[in-house]
Order: C-alpha cells, then structure tokens, then sequence
C-alpha cells in the first residue's frame, strides 16, 4: 500500500487565555495537489455574545459534506448534510448541551473529487450562560 505524502499541513495553535475569553485552536487540511479545502475548528462559545457562536466547518470548494456530532457516551446529538450546515450548541431536540467533549465526524468531497473523512474532538465553553 503506498502511502501519499502531504506536501503541507498547517497548525495554528492559539492560547486559550482565560476562561472567559476560550480561543479556538484550529487544524487546516491543506495539499499543493488540490483545490478543495477544508478547516474544522475544535472549540466553540455558543454564548450568545456574537463571538464564536456557531461550529462550522470552513469549507473552499466542497460540493458535498455530511457532519455529525456526539457526545461523550456516543449518543448522536445533531446532524446535517448541508454544506452551509452549522451547529448551534443544541441537539436537534432543541435543548442547550452542557459544556464539555463533543466529536465530530465528517465525510466531504471537493470539487476535484477528493474524497474527506475527518473525525475531531469539540470543546463547547458557555461559561454558565445557559447551564444551571
């Protein structure tokens, strides 16, 4: 089995400073050989504070994604194939998730015909603002 070698992968890592201001560290999937890209943050605030809200992976040239998020006992809490599709914080139920360890699993393909399947661990920080 021949192994394709990555030309460039990029890691940007931010801080997280304090508590109540959680920065994103964020993985980039990035190849010389493709056109379609795509980034999946791993921490989101939906807070309400207009900073951070949503999650939602950024896509370049994405003709087709599917993502889901689970929690920590692998019980699926939403779900979307929209390639503008985002999460909110909520399940699709409508009730607020508790801070915490989400994953997400998603499936892509570029324009070009790559293929994705990329798989993250999600930190979800509310400070409180909608957990008693």
């Amino acid at each position: 089995m021949k192994l394709k070698k990555i030309k460039h992968i990029f890691f940007i890592i931010v801080m997280i400073c304090c508590i109540s201001h959680a920065k994103a560290q964020t993985v980039t999937f990035n190849t010389k050989d493709t056109i379609s890209n795509i980034v999946l943050p791993n921490v989101f605030t939906p807070n309400f504070d207009g900073i951070n809200d949503i999650y939602k992976p950024n896509c370049d040239e994405i003709i087709e994604l599917s993502f889901s998020i689970y929690n920590r006992n692998g019980t699926l809490i939403f779900e979307t194939n929209r390639i503008n599709g985002f999460w909110d914080g909520r399940t699709t139920a409508g009730e607020y998730c508790k801070d915490g360890v989400y994953f997400c699993v998603l499936t892509a393909t570029g324009i070009e015909g790559k293929k994705y399947s990329e798989k993250v661990f999600i930190q979800l920080f509310t400070n409180g603002y909608y957990n008693n």
